[in-house]
């Protein structure tokens, strides 16, 4: 940039007096340039020295010191989707319970980003108007921390008119037991026997 093109506040030839009118005018024009100096031309445009306006190139990031934006700093929303790199936020960069439910889109958690495990799985005939228990767990150490998910499917039926099977998870413990066994209940309330798979999950 030639010093030579940028435009003088007070224009004044050698030899010329400086009123004192003229130094309070240069001081004015100069805090004011001061004030409203921006930083807003971009790299690689020249600069335009006949311009009245301040407009310095824009800071890059080498300018501004590690540390130097901070939350606070930000205005909300300003950080939107596209100004994230992709797999920028990883699950070290989250704060424990900072995700909240009102965060969760409805419909976005679905079978497949739960991690289930099969407890148990089998397969039976049930007869019209029968039930049946089969063991799922022994001594289960807490069925606080431990829901079980009863799963079944009917792959045939046979007999007269239709079979209709139930699940149930049913817990037994002893007087004195520290522990609790677990099993599943199918009922068929239907008047034809039902041919059954199952299985009873819980969260891995």
């Amino acid at each position: 940039m030639a010093l030579s093109d940028i435009p003088e506040y007070q224009r004044v030839s050698s030899g010329d007096l400086v009123r004192a009118d003229q130094w309070n005018t240069m001081q004015r024009q100069a805090r004011n340039s001061l004030r409203t100096h921006r930083h807003t031309r971009n790299a690689t445009a020249a600069p335009d020295d006949s311009n009245p306006d301040d407009v310095a190139p824009q800071i890059t990031t080498n300018e501004i010191a590690d540390g130097a934006v901070t939350a606070q700093k930000l205005g909300g929303g300003a950080i939107g989707g596209t100004a994230l790199a992709d797999g920028a936020v990883t699950s070290t960069k989250l704060a424990d319970s900072a995700v909240t439910t009102a965060k969760i889109a409805s419909a976005a958690v679905t079978a497949v980003k739960l991690s289930f495990q099969t407890v148990k799985t089998g397969s039976r005939a049930l007869a019209p108007g029968s039930s049946a228990v089969e063991q799922v767990q022994l001594a289960a150490s807490s069925t606080k921390t431990t829901i079980y998910f009863p799963v079944l499917a009917i792959i045939s039926s046979t007999g007269t008119g239709l079979s209709q099977v139930s699940a149930d998870i049913v817990y037994r413990q002893n007087v004195n037991s520290s522990t609790i066994d677990v099993f599943v209940r199918f009922t068929n309330s239907g008047a034809a026997t039902a041919n059954i798979i199952w299985q009873v999950l819980t969260f891995g």
